[in-house]
């Protein structure tokens, strides 16, 4: 009888949460347009604690290191003026690690820009002159030609008259918005500096008030096992940001000495968008390729040409050399779950979900392996995941 009541009782709840989740994902649905301006109004709110979470994770590493080498050479009793140091040290190592590297790439980069804008005309002229050469002597294809830049020049000044100049009230608009949100986002940074340096004071308390929260609400098997997944993505997430920010920074340099061996222009401009876009897996290596052969073949096709041969000799060298050894595969994803974490995140959050998409999918991804490991011993088919770990082993 008790086992027919639980039997009854588990069909009931199936059925309960079954119509439950039904009507919520309807409710989702139906109101996803709310759903998501609320969202982005919570965000928005909160950014500056975003900020800060962002920044104190990165700073953790380097304050650790002066606390553990302040700890060695400073007296017990001093704990407090240890932890304050160490903060303060942080902080100052990564404005200083910032404003080095801009003050060393932002005049070089403006010699570079103005320096194309300068030559600007004089690529025209020298596109048009190789033009004409390649069609010397066809008359029929010179007319063509013409045609084709008479039209053009119609179309443009037509676009210009009837397009841009209306819209010139709108853009200027634009340009006092984006002024805005350009001191919005130094607000935000500013303040999430502050909420930066609050949490890496606190960060010893903060983990033992997480941890009383766990045990407090779960059983210590469960406890255990969340602090467990929370290490996991701990570690995920700073071998993998940091280790291709690491893996970004030495292409950049080795794109930039190898562009001054090859006597290629405009190095340190291309230096920083090869360097920033490889920042993003798999695709970013083509997104910053791709621009910098086309300001190139403005100056010279041979120069393309060697350049692209050159990059990709370089990410052939990142994908099977640099990157292995300093990311090793500290995700233990596959290429397909890497690409489709990428398209994923990067279709929601842009940029931002490019690069943190790979982490959250592995620690997602482990998540769901941890789960079916307890239903398969739940139900004494654990041979079952030994056998496909052997014959399938984790990469991490």
């Amino acid at each position: 009888m008790k086992e027919e009541f639980k039997k009854y009782l588990a069909m009931i709840l199936a059925v309960f949460c079954t119509a439950a989740l039904s009507i919520l994902f309807f409710f989702i649905l139906f109101r996803l347009e709310a759903l998501r301006s609320g969202t982005k109004k919570v965000l928005d709110i909160l950014m500056p604690f975003i900020y800060g979470a962002g920044i104190a994770y990165i700073l953790k590493p380097i304050c650790n290191t002066y606390e553990r080498f302040l700890e060695k050479h400073w007296h017990p009793k001093r704990q407090q003026l240890i932890g304050t140091a160490s903060v303060v040290g942080s902080v100052v190592t990564g404005l200083v690690i910032i404003y080095a590297v801009l003050a060393m790439l932002l005049p070089q980069l403006a010699v570079s820009i103005s320096r194309m804008a300068r030559s600007l005309p004089q690529m025209v002229d020298s596109i048009s002159s190789m033009v004409d050469r390649l069609f010397e002597g066809n008359e029929i294809i010179q007319n063509y030609i013409m045609q084709l830049s008479d039209a053009g020049t119609e179309s443009i000044s037509g676009w210009l008259k009837d397009s841009i100049l209306p819209y010139m009230n709108m853009i200027l608009t634009g340009l006092s918005d984006s002024m805005i949100n350009a001191a919005g986002i130094f607000m935000n940074l500013f303040i999430g500096l502050v909420v930066a340096i609050y949490l890496l004071s606190g960060r010893k308390k903060f983990k033992k008030q997480g941890k009383l929260i766990l045990y407090s609400l779960f059983k210590e098997r469960w406890a255990n096992k969340i602090i467990e997944e929370i290490r996991f993505a701990d570690r995920v997430f700073s071998g993998f940001i940091g280790g291709k920010l690491l893996d970004s920074a030495i292409i950049g340099v080795i794109c930039y000495a190898g562009m001054m061996v090859l006597g290629l222009p405009y190095a340190i401009l291309i230096s920083v968008i090869v360097g920033v876009t490889n920042i993003i897996p798999f695709f970013g290596p083509y997104i910053g390729a791709i621009p910098s052969a086309i300001i190139l073949l403005t100056v010279s096709p041979m120069s393309c040409l060697i350049f692209v041969i050159f990059i990709v000799i370089l990410q052939q060298v990142d994908g099977n050399i640099i990157g292995p050894k300093i990311l090793g595969s500290s995700t233990g994803l596959s290429g397909i779950w890497v690409l489709f974490s990428i398209l994923f995140f990067g279709g929601l959050f842009g940029f931002v979900g490019m690069l943190i998409g790979v982490p959250v999918f592995a620690v997602i991804y482990d998540l769901i392996r941890q789960l079916i490991v307890r239903g398969l011993e739940l139900r004494n088919k654990s041979k079952m995941f030994d056998e496909y770990e052997l014959e399938y082993p984790r990469k991490d």
